[in-house]
C-alpha cells in the first residue's frame, strides 16, 4: 500500500542518487576499474589524515597505479581552517585541482570530506567519485553539500547539479571504523522517520534543487518506509558487528539504509525539523564548554527527530520506543547525554530562534512553527527521555575480540 502521507499529483517530480553504487566487503579495490570505465586520466585523491591512511592499506592506490591514471594526492584539512567543510578549504582544493588539470575528484572520508568533494568537483565540472570510510551520514550519495564556517558554525546549503558519478563502501572498511560512527548514521537516518513524512504530509519541494526544483515521488516514500524497516529490524546486530569488527548481513542492510536509501528518501523526498534543530544548536559549538566535546550530526539529528515527534504530536508510546531504540544503539536521547548538562534557557532560545529563521526546512509542515513551539518541544522531549533512560541504559561502545 502506497504511504499515506504521499498524495498523487501532477506536478513536476524529481529523482536523483549515484550514478553508480558499489557496497559490499574489499570493493575499495576496484576504484581502478572505475577509474578507467569514466576515462578518468587525471584525478586528484584527497581525504583527511585518517583516512587516507585507511584507503591506502585497503589498496585504493594500488588500483589507481594499476589503472595508469596520475593522481594528485592532497590532505584533506592541511589548509588554515583545518578538516572543515568551509568554503576555504573548498577554494584551496580547487585551485590544486585546477593548477594540476585534474579531470575528476575522488573524496575519502566522513561527510565534510566527502560535501568538500561535491563542492570542488561542481567548481571544477568535473565527475566525482565518493569514498566512505565511516558510515555516519548520507552525504556520500547527495547532491548537497553542507558549508560551515572555519569554526564549524552551520553556514548553509550548496546544491550541487548533479549527485556523485559513483560510490564505492566497502563495508570491511566500515567495519573496522569505531561503531559509534555507525551510531551516528543511525541517528541521521532515524531524522527522516519524522521529516519525511511532514514534508510530504505539508506538500513541500524535495531537496533536489539543481537544475529543476520538484516534488517528491513515490519512490522517495517507499524509501523511507524500507529504510526505517531496515534500521528496527537490524541496527543493533550491526552495531554488534562493527564492535567486533567482521561484516555481516545486518551490517550490509544497515550500511545500505544509511548510505543508499536514508539520502533517497531525505533528497527526493524533503526533509523539515529534526535537521534544522540540528543546525540550531550548531549556535552552541563555538561555547568552550561545549566545544571539545559537541554531539556528532546523527546524534543532534536524532534528537531533532525526537523533538520533531513532540511538536507533531505523536502518540507517547511510540516516542518512547523511537527512544527506547536509540538507546540499544547507543544514541543520546536528552540534553544531558548530549553533553548540554547545565544549559540554561536563553542558551536553548537561541537554539530555537536558529532553527525556525526563515527559510529553513522545519517550515515543511502543514502549521506554523515559531521558536516558542521549538523551545517547548525539546524541554518535553528532554523530560521523556531522561524518564526513559532511568529505564533502558545507553549502550556502551565497546571491541570485542573475535577469537
Amino acid at each position: 500500500m502506497i504511504s499515506h502521507f504521499y498524495t498523487a499529483s501532477m506536478n513536476i517530480k524529481t529523482f536523483g542518487t549515484a550514478g553508480r553504487y558499489i557496497q559490499g566487503p574489499g570493493v575499495l579495490q576496484l576504484v581502478g576499474e572505475i577509474v578507467r570505465s569514466y576515462n578518468i586520466k587525471k584525478p586528484i585523491v584527497f581525504a583527511g589524515r585518517r583516512a587516507m591512511d585507511t584507503i591506502e592499506r585497503h589498496g585504493l592506490f594500488d588500483s589507481l597505479n594499476q589503472s595508469g591514471a596520475i593522481f594528485t594526492r592532497e590532505v584533506f584539512g592541511a589548509g588554515s581552517c583545518g578538516p572543515e567543510a568551509c568554503d576555504e578549504e573548498i577554494q584551496r582544493l580547487s585551485e590544486i585541482g585546477r593548477a594540476d588539470g585534474c579531470d575528476a575528484v575522488i573524496a575519502a572520508g566522513g561527510g565534510k570530506a566527502i560535501d568538500t568533494g561535491k563542492a570542488v568537483a561542481d567548481n571544477l565540472n568535473v565527475p566525482i567519485i565518493v569514498i566512505p570510510t565511516i558510515a555516519s551520514t548520507d552525504a556520500p550519495c547527495s547532491a548537497i553539500a553542507i558549508i560551515y564556517t572555519c569554526d564549524h558554525v552551520f553556514k548553509g546549503v550548496r546544491f550541487c547539479p548533479r549527485n556523485p558519478d559513483a560510490v564505492l563502501v566497502d563495508t570491511k572498511i566500515i567495519a573496522e571504523a569505531p561503531p559509534m560512527f555507525l551510531a551516528c548514521g543511525i541517528g541521521d537516518a532515524m531524522g527522516k522517520y519524522t521529516e519525511v513524512p511532514a514534508a510530504l504530509r505539508a506538500g513541500a519541494k524535495n531537496r533536489l534543487v539543481k537544475p529543476v526544483h520538484g516534488y517528491p515521488t513515490l519512490l522517495a516514500a517507499a524509501a523511507q518506509k524500507l529504510m526505517v524497516d531496515t534500521l528496527f529490524t537490524y541496527a543493533e546486530e550491526a552495531i554488534e558487528s562493527v564492535e567486533l569488527g567482521v561484516v555481516t548481513p545486518a551490517l550490509e542492510a544497515v550500511v545500505e539504509a544509511v548510505t543508499l536509501l536514508s539520502q533517497v528518501a531525505f533528497e527526493a523526498g524533503g526533509l523539515s525539523a529534526a535537521h534544522s534543530i540540528y543546525g540550531g544548536f550548531t549556535v552552541l559549538e563555538t561555547d568552550p564548554r561545549y566545544k571539545n566535546s559537541f554531539p556528532c550530526h546523527g546524534g543532534l539529528v536524532f534528537f531533532g527527530a525526537l523533538v520533531e515527534m513532540v511538536m507533531d504530536g505523536y502518540p507517547r508510546d511510540e516516542i518512547v520506543r523511537v527512544m527506547e531504540f536509540g538507546h540499544r544503539v547507543g544514541l543520546p536521547i536528552n540534553l544531558e547525554e548530549l553533553g548540554f548538562r547545565d544549559i540554561a534557557d536563553d542558551e536553548l532560545k537561541k537554539v530555537a530562534e536558529a532553527a525556525t529563521k526563515p527559510g529553513r526546512t522545519i517550515h515543511n509542515r502543514v502549521y506554523r512553527v515559531t521558536p516558542e513551539t521549538v523551545l517547548s518541544a525539546i524541554k518535553v522531549a528532554n523530560e521523556i527521555g531522561l524518564t526513559v533512560a532511568e529505564k533502558i541504559p545507553r549502550r556502551e561502545f565497546r571491541r570485542k575480540s573475535t577469537v
